[in-house]
C-alpha cells in the first residue's frame, strides 16, 4: 500500500457508478513509464504471438522508456486475442521477454480477417469484469477468464437488449466491447466522468456499482495515473453499463477509508519476483484481494501500482 497518507476526494456519480479519488504527493517518477496502450500506438513497443496460448513476448524498442503493462490489458489480434496475466515492467532496449497471457477469445486459432496473426495490432481495452480479472490475477485459470469472458458478454448483452457477440469472432471479448451500440451507452458516463484526472495530485481512483464495493487502483506516480486513466475509467464504466440496477444510495466517503484501512492490514499471501524489473506481492482479507507491484531497479524497490478488488 502507499505508504503516504492519502486525501479522498468525492462521490462523483453517474447513476449507478460512484467514483473516489486518492490524492497525495509522487513517491516516484513516472514520466519514462510508457502504458501498453500509448507503447503500441507509437510503436515503441511489439508483441508477439508464441503459438502458446499461455506465454506471449514483448519487446521494448525504446532507447529510453520502460513500457509499463497492467493485469488485464487486452491484445487484438495474433491466433487469438489475449489479456495479460499480471502487471510487468518490459524496460528499454529489452529484447523479446516472455509475459504470461490468458486467452479471451475461445476457439480461434488462425488469422482474422486482415490481422496478422504473428503479431498484435493493438491494446485499447482491459478486461472489467471482477471475475475476468480474479481468474487471471489470483486463480490463474484459463477455464475460469473464458467462464468470467461469456458471462460478461452476456450480461452486457442483457443490459442493451441486443447481442454483443461479434459476427467475425463471437467469443472474443476484444469485438464484443467495440459494439456501436455499446460504445454509444458510454458516452454520457464518459462525459460525466474523464474530467476528474486533469487535478495534478491525483494517484488512484476506487469505484462502486450499485452501491457495492468493486475494484480500487493507487499509484505511486500521479503521471502514471493519468496516462493510464482511460483505461481505468473505462473498466469502471463497463462494470456499470453491464448491471441493470439503478443505485439506490451512493456510498459514504467513510467506507472507502474503512475498505483501505482493511487492506492495509491484510496478511501476505504469496510473493514472488516475474521479470528481473518485476516483483509481486499478493494479500488477502475479509473479502478484499490486493495486488502490489514493484520496480525493483528503484531505489528500495518501489511500489509502483496497487490494485485492491472487493471478491
Amino acid at each position: 500500500m502507499n505508504k503516504s497518507p492519502l486525501n479522498i476526494s468525492g462521490p462523483y456519480t453517474h447513476q449507478n457508478l460512484t467514483i473516489f479519488l486518492f490524492r497525495g504527493p509522487d513517491q516516484l517518477d513516472g514520466s519514462h513509464y510508457v502504458p501498453l496502450r500509448e507503447a503500441m500506438d507509437t510503436k515503441q513497443v511489439v508483441v508477439h504471438e508464441t503459438g502458446n496460448v499461455g506465454q506471449l513476448e514483448a519487446e521494448n524498442l525504446s532507447d529510453i522508456s520502460d513500457i509499463f503493462i497492467q493485469a488485464g490489458d487486452v491484445l487484438k489480434g495474433g491466433r487469438q486475442d489475449r489479456t495479460i496475466a499480471i502487471d510487468f515492467i518490459v524496460p528499454a532496449k529489452s529484447g523479446r521477454i516472455p509475459i504470461p497471457a490468458f486467452c479471451v477469445e475461445s476457439g480461434r486459432w488462425q488469422r482474422r480477417n486482415e490481422e496478422s496473426q504473428r503479431l498484435f495490432s493493438c491494446s485499447s481495452h482491459t478486461v472489467h469484469a471482477k471475475s475476468v480479472r480474479l481468474a487471471a490475477k489470483l486463480n490463474r485459470s484459463q477455464s475460469a477468464v473464458w467462464e468470467g469472458v461469456a458471462a460478461s458478454q452476456d450480461d452486457l448483452s442483457a443490459s442493451l437488449g441486443k447481442s454483443v457477440h461479434a459476427a467475425d469472432s463471437p467469443t472474443s471479448y476484444q469485438l464484443s466491447v467495440e459494439d456501436p451500440d455499446l460504445q454509444r451507452s458510454k458516452v454520457e458516463f464518459r462525459e460525466r466522468l474523464k474530467d476528474l484526472a486533469n487535478d495534478p495530485d491525483v494517484v488512484g481512483y476506487a469505484f462502486y456499482v450499485n452501491n457495492q464495493r468493486n475494484s480500487t487502483d493507487i499509484y505511486t506516480s500521479t503521471t502514471l495515473f493519468r496516462k493510464l486513466w482511460d483505461k481505468l475509467l473505462d473498466v469502471a464504466i463497463l462494470e456499470a453499463v453491464s448491471c441493470k440496477n439503478k443505485r439506490l444510495t451512493v456510498p459514504a466517503k467513510e467506507d472507502v477509508e474503512a475498505w483501505l484501512k482493511e487492506a492495509a492490514g491484510a496478511e501476505l499471501k504469496d510473493r514472488r519476483n516475474v521479470a528481473p524489473r518485476t516483483r509481486l506481492a499478493t494479500k488477502s482479507c475479509n473479502g478484499t484481494v490486493i495486488f502490489e507491484t514493484f520496480d525493483t531497479l528503484t531505489e528500495g524497490e518501489a511500489l509502483l501500482h496497487t490494485n485492491i478488488i472487493a471478491r
